[in-house]
């Protein structure tokens, strides 16, 4: 495994399949190692993973068909309404200006495509515990910045490392399980979003 990279639990994946829905082509956005493709449905013909780091790149390479990117540059080597649906796990709090990423993500899908983006919790020890992070997030910052690029925004939902939750197939609860007050104080580390362009 590549340092600085955990693998994606199989299950998160598949729930991130059946929230985009019907999909064709997909751009992972800070695509790690490749497990969306490594993991994606048969029914997804084509996702395309994008990263800074060429370690990263070449990990990826076997699940995804893969293209260097330059997060702070703040634009995306694509062109206009290319793809079905973006994931961006866990790299819109690595980013200078992340608006502008989400700005480019909107322009890159096609009208009625989703995105599913997750971020930390503007909770100290959720984004300080990485020293490349550049910011945490409140479920309203996180709401607007897609927003106001153009996104309708399903609400924030509370995700984190819930011990064994994997393991218990429990995955797909983590939401409703976080939402109890002190298994969220205890165990909420980020939000994930789900966003579609209208």
């Amino acid at each position: 495994m590549l340092r600085g990279t955990k693998a994606l639990d199989p299950d998160l994946v598949a729930w991130y399949f059946d929230l985009l829905g019907p999909v064709d082509r997909v751009l992972d956005l800070g695509c790690g190692q490749g497990d969306i493709g490594r993991y994606r449905p048969k029914r997804v013909r084509c996702v395309i993973g994008a990263d800074m780091a060429e370690e990263t790149l070449r990990a990826a390479a076997g699940h995804e068909a893969v293209c260097g990117w330059d997060g702070d540059s703040g634009v995306l080597p694509f062109r206009d309404e290319i793809f079905d649906a973006i994931v961006a796990k866990d790299v819109l709090e690595h980013l200078l200006r992340p608006w502008l990423i989400v700005a480019e993500m909107h322009r890159v899908l096609r009208s009625g495509g989703r995105v599913i983006a997750s971020v930390p919790m503007a909770r100290s020890r959720a984004v300080w515990a990485d020293y490349t992070h550049m910011r945490g997030f409140t479920r309203a910052a996180l709401r607007a910045m897609f927003e106001d690029q153009g996104f309708l925004v399903e609400k924030p939902l509370p995700m984190g490392g819930l011990p064994l939750a994997g393991r218990a197939g429990l995955v797909r609860s983590l939401p409703r399980i976080l939402a109890i007050p002190p298994l969220g104080w205890l165990f909420g580390s980020s939000y994930m979003i789900v966003a579609t362009k209208a």
